[in-house]
């Protein structure tokens, strides 16, 4: 279970959008997950129907995130959905097998690698779990990008 480095296409995907701290989202996933998964099929346009839980941003203790499906098109978006656009970009990536209690600690893994190879992740937490199957996850931490750490290392 070592994470590799790879090159993420742009992808476009429709979801609802939860915010709170770590432990309110934790405690809210279970009932979003339940709901989303029943209005998913009002969702146009669908490519793989694997289910993302992205980490959008973090702001001091306060997190947004988005449960959501890749689709090929952004068309209709379903009544409380939002819909947003990953930007294309390098991710730590670590496929895991194992538990969804346990995928915090995989998110570890990747930092604690990143340590070890004196790779920059993301500031923001910018992360994606692809749930492939129960239990066989994608997940990827995005990389910190090179040009604007410059630009606020010169300010």
């Amino acid at each position: 279970m070592t994470p590799k480095i790879v090159d993420v296409r742009t992808v476009a995907v429709v979801g609802f959008e939860i915010r709170g701290t770590q432990d309110e989202i934790a405690a809210l996933r279970p009932e979003w997950t339940k709901r989303f998964l029943e209005a998913a099929s009002q969702i146009p346009r669908q490519t793989d129907g694997n289910l993302m839980d992205i980490c959008l941003k973090r702001a001091g203790q306060l997190y947004t995130h988005c449960i959501a499906m890749d689709v090929n098109q952004i068309d209709i978006i379903p009544s409380g959905m939002t819909s947003l656009i990953i930007p294309s970009g390098s991710y730590a990536l670590l496929e895991f097998h194992g538990r969804d209690d346990e995928i915090q600690f995989a998110f570890r893994t990747i930092l604690q690698w990143a340590r070890e190879h004196k790779v920059r992740l993301d500031s923001n937490e910018f992360r994606i779990d692809v749930t492939i199957d129960d239990g066989h996850h994608h997940l990827y931490w995005r990389l910190a990008d090179k040009r604007s750490e410059a630009i606020e290392k010169a300010v």
